[in-house]
């Protein structure tokens, strides 16, 4: 059989055809659709061959969905992690704040003490 054909086979039409569309189309009909179905048909190897490919690509497609996975909770790691490290950064700027704001205070206490001082020795 060469590829692509069909093989001479008898049809019967079936009645419901034969009563709907009459003797005549019921019987051109069978030709016309004995050379269209080796045109828009697949043969089984292609159907096969696609289906293997399919079956690759799931198993690839899982793969990287298993891949996706680790890189998301790596990432929600790596994020837990900056976050924590900015809260402790975010605390150590907050106290060496207060110890300016303080200092700075302190400073100038000293500094209006001693023009005060100044003022009462003149």
């Amino acid at each position: 059989m060469i590829p692509g054909t069909l093989p001479e086979i008898a049809v019967e039409v079936p009645t419901s055809v034969r009563e709907a569309l009459g003797d005549k189309a019921a019987l051109d009909m069978v030709p016309w659709l004995m050379r269209l179905i080796p045109i828009v048909a697949v043969s089984r190897d292609e159907f096969r061959e696609v289906l293997s490919r399919l079956d690759r690509l799931e198993t690839r497609m899982t793969s990287l969905e298993g891949e996706v996975k680790d890189v998301k909770l790596e990432l929600q790691a790596l994020r837990r992690e900056m976050n924590e490290r900015f809260d402790r950064m975010y605390e150590r700027m907050l106290v060496q704040t207060r110890w300016l704001v303080g200092s700075i205070a302190v400073i100038g206490t000293i500094i209006s003490i001693l023009l005060a001082i100044g003022q009462i020795v003149r």
